[in-house]
């Protein structure tokens, strides 16, 4: 299998990304190592006890334009080659999920986003203990009111919590980013990712964890701003050091593309996008979005929203 025969992948834009990665060249004896190492370690894989790879991530030198001749397959992972730099990776035996594209849905100055997703219950610490919980927030869309967020264990029917529960937890929610400001940001992924990298300056381990935190931080919102989803996902890919992955499911088990920064966070798990309309699902086995909209006042059901699929 070539680059080439992966859908879901838009190679042309690995390249120019900002700022530029280094590009170091390798001589013919270097290269042989490196070809030989991996061989070692993919043939010592095979031959040991199966395990899991923290994020599935394959250890290769994707710093290095170093194009692998072979296709190496490790349990269902196949690295076709490298490009840019990333690594492209696909992941086999996965029916993608499609959700379509998000409505446009107006919202007033006195209204408040509404955001419902399913998270591990590791993940948000949710005190009753529960494996998956569902947390549901109201944030202000014009910023600067106090808003709110449920979180408690997941209803079996998937529907909304209830607030009067005893084991829904309550939270007021301060500050948050206006929705007004996502609207204002470019939807072009060249000029959406250079204003970004001015936003993080002096940020973060690294000034591209910092870009990828940012971007990671809004794509729930974004989902209702037109093109600008679209625009993050694009921008996100011309991360220096972002790995691209087919196969990767959110909480839920809706299977997408993957986009990873491996050295950001503790663990490295990919963003997932639908593969058509490229709208944020969720965090690889951690969240999913299910249902966006806008909502009259904090802990009142959406007056209009979106449901994202199953």
């Amino acid at each position: 299998m070539t680059p080439k025969d992966l859908r879901g992948f838009e190679y042309e834009e690995t390249a120019d990304p900002l700022p530029a990665p280094g590009d170091p060249m390798l001589g013919p004896d270097r290269r042989r190592v490196l070809r030989e190492h991996l061989m070692r370690e993919i043939a010592r894989k095979r031959v040991g006890a199966p395990r899991r790879l923290p994020g599935r991530r394959l250890v290769v030198w994707a710093a290095a334009p170093l194009a692998l001749g072979a296709t190496v397959v490790t349990g269902t992972v196949v690295v076709t080659g490298l490009q840019g730099g990333r690594e492209a990776v696909h992941t086999q035996g996965r029916s993608a999920t499609t959700v379509g594209r998000p409505p446009v849905i107006a919202m007033g100055e006195d209204q408040f986003l509404y955001k419902r997703r399913v998270m591990s219950g590791e993940y948000t610490d949710h005190r009753g203990g529960a494996e998956v919980v569902q947390r549901e927030d109201w944030l202000a869309v014009g910023g600067g009111r106090d808003g709110l967020a449920l979180t408690g264990p997941r209803p079996v029917a998937g529907d909304r919590l209830d607030p009067d529960s005893p084991t829904t937890e309550r939270m007021a929610m301060s500050g948050g980013r206006d929705y007004r400001e996502l609207q204002a940001l470019p939807t072009d992924p060249r000029k959406l990712l250079a204003y970004v990298y001015r936003e993080t300056e002096g940020q973060g381990p690294t000034h591209e964890e910092a870009v990828f935190e940012y971007i990671a931080g809004v794509l729930e919102p974004a989902a209702l701003v037109p093109g600008l989803g679209e625009a993050l996902y694009r921008a996100a890919r011309r991360i220096p050091g972002v790995v691209v992955e087919n196969g990767v499911q959110d909480v839920v088990g809706r299977t997408g593309t993957g986009l990873a920064l491996p050295r950001s966070g503790p663990d490295g798990r990919a963003l997932v996008f639908d593969v058509s309309s490229l709208v944020f699902l969720g965090v690889e086995e951690t969240t999913a979005l299910l249902e966006i909209g806008v909502a009259d006042r904090a802990g009142a059901p959406p007056a209009d929203s979106w449901e994202l699929g199953p």
